[in-house]
Order: structure tokens, then C-alpha cells, then sequence
């Protein structure tokens, strides 16, 4: 994988991962299908109980054999959104995946949940890095205590949902609010959450009346992205200036040959006007350029000069 410089960076068609919990009932499934162009893997059997103008293709996965075989039909590749519903089932799923693969997985439950952990964690790289599409996960709650107060978890068994949050983008949980959905991006004592790229603090989310469309995750990824390219476009300046700044730089430490030349980059590096990280990307090339030249500082004569040994061997 190339490493890339700040200015190097582009984030102008990111692919998105979404977790969203709450307790059965709350319309999560129905929340998650308004993402764009959706693919559902129901593991929960859950498809029926959304209203049909809602549904979307779907595989009804009754392994994690099938589910990974399904990812290679047309209708998948043909989709943006991914939505596995839930999170915790397909756990449940991978466990005798997990026993074949493994033979230690076979015998002992804690080398089982750490192979799934692995496979979980690769199953949402492919989906989001190699297959180019949005993630979302949903996961019902349970509810734990914790001294006084009580706080809601994700449900799922071992230690996958140690992973699921590192991952996503956002992590929204769902609740009623007196009469009104919501759905919450900022954490608090209650419940895990997680806001990004000015999605944050809690949304309500709409009751959808016989032929409203079902857009909220839609409209969500838009903001994101276009919070994305907002910032992008003022980065593009400064982008701009780093640009010029290394160049101008680049020449100056290239001209460096004896102390002469090695004072005047020096005064050039110091003079431009950086932007980003220019500024320590070109005094670090300059004190390479140094060492090739056999030049250092002399702090007693203020001036660079040549090294003893690279003077004395010439």
C-alpha cells in the first residue's frame, strides 16, 4: 500500500460504515434500507416485517457459506449500500465456518471467537476497500449495569464487538424520545455512539407515511460527503501552496554542493512561505543533502563546512 503524503490524500468518493443499534421494534431494518441502492443479507429473517415498497434485494443467508458465495452474484455487485442485519446473527453463522477452518476453532470457544473476529473484520475491509461499497451493520441491544447506571450494548457473542465500532463512521443508536424516533451520533453514559464529518448529537427519524420515500441514510451519506468535499475544497489551497513551497525547496537542496551553497538553501528553505507540512518535509530533506555532500553546521563559526574525514580522504 502506497504511503501518502497529507496533500496526497483524497476523499472525494468515500465509502461509508455505519453501525446501527437499538432494541427490536424501533424500525432499524427499514432505517438501514434507506442507504443508496441497497443489498440486504437478512440474517434474522427480518425482511418480512418491512413494509414492501420499502424492500430491496435480499439474501435470505442461512450460512456464512451462502453469504460469501452471494457476493459474487450480479445483484451484489450491482449494489452501493451493504446492509448485514444483524451483526450478531451472522456471528452466530460463522461459528461452524469458523470450526472448519481452524482445527484448535474446533475444540476451543475462545480460538473460534478470535478466527470470527478476523473474519469479521476482513468481511468489512472487502466489503468497503475492495469491493467499493457503503457498510451498514445493525445490531440489536441488550443491557448492562454498571454501578447505578445502565448502559446499552450491542448484542453479539465474543470478542467481535470489540472490533465493529473501530471501523465505522458512524454509530448511531436508536430510541424513543417521549412520542419520536430518534437516532443518536454522540456518545454518552447510556449508550455507544459515534459522529463524523458533521453528523452529530440526535436526529429524529421520520415515520414514513404510504408512498414517502425512504431516504434518511441517502441523505446522510450526502451531507457527509459533501462536508468531505467542502473541507477538501479549502484544503486545495493550501494544497496548492505546498505544491509551489516544495518545488521552490526542492531546487534549492538539489544546487547544494559546498558550504556556499549549503547557506544559501538554508536562508531559501527558511524564506518560503509554507504551507501544510513543507516546512519540515524539506528541512529533513536538506539535512540529507547535507550528509551526502560531507557539510555540516559549525556552531562556533556560524557557517556550515566541510567534515573532517570527507575533507581529509579527498
Amino acid at each position: 500500500m502506497p504511503v501518502k503524503k497529507p496533500a496526497e490524500l483524497d476523499f472525494s468518493n468515500k465509502k461509508f460504515m455505519m453501525i446501527i443499534s437499538g432494541q427490536p421494534g424501533l424500525g432499524k431494518t427499514t432505517l438501514a434500507l434507506s442507504a443508496p441502492k441497497p443489498f440486504l443479507f437478512d440474517t434474522d429473517n427480518g425482511i418480512a416485517r418491512v413494509k414492501a415498497e420499502h424492500r430491496c434485494v435480499t439474501s435470505t443467508t442461512a450460512s456464512y457459506e451462502e453469504l460469501l458465495e452471494d457476493m459474487s452474484s450480479e445483484e451484489y455487485k450491482a449494489a452501493e449500500t451493504i446492509i448485514i442485519d444483524t451483526g450478531g446473527t451472522l456471528v452466530q453463522l460463522m461459528k461452524s465456518w469458523a470450526r472448519k477452518q481452524d482445527a484448535k476453532a474446533a475444540k476451543d470457544g475462545r480460538a473460534m471467537y478470535g478466527v470470527i473476529k478476523t473474519e469479521f473484520d476482513r468481511l468489512c475491509w472487502q466489503i468497503r476497500n475492495q469491493d467499493k461499497k457503503h457498510l451498514v451493520v445493525v445490531f440489536h441491544t441488550t443491557e448492562q449495569a454498571k454501578g447505578e447506571s445502565v448502559q446499552t450494548r450491542i448484542s453479539c457473542e465474543g470478542s467481535t464487538k470489540d472490533i465493529v465500532w473501530t471501523p465505522a463512521d458512524f454509530g448511531g443508536h436508536m430510541f424513543m424520545m417521549g412520542s419520536k424516533r430518534v437516532i443518536g451520533f454522540t456518545p454518552t453514559e447510556e449508550y455507544f455512539a459515534k459522529g463524523c464529518f458533521g453528523v452529530s448529537g440526535v436526529m429524529e427519524v421520520p415515520i414514513l407515511k404510504d408512498g414517502q420515500a425512504n431516504t434518511f441514510l441517502t441523505d446522510l451519506f450526502k451531507s457527509a460527503q459533501a462536508s468531505i468535499d467542502l473541507e477538501m475544497e479549502r484544503y486545495s489551497e493550501e494544497k496548492a501552496a505546498y505544491a509551489a513551497a516544495m518545488e521552490t525547496g526542492f531546487a534549492a537542496i538539489a544546487a547544494v554542493e559546498d558550504p556556499e551553497s549549503a547557506k544559501t538553501a538554508q536562508d531559501a528553505i527558511e524564506g518560503i512561505a509554507h504551507a501544510l507540512t513543507s516546512q519540515a518535509e524539506l528541512r529533513a530533506a536538506f539535512r540529507r543533502r547535507l550528509k551526502e555532500a560531507g557539510l555540516k553546521w559549525d556552531k562556533e563559526a556560524g557557517a556550515y563546512v566541510v567534515l573532517a574525514d570527507t575533507k581529509s580522504a579527498k
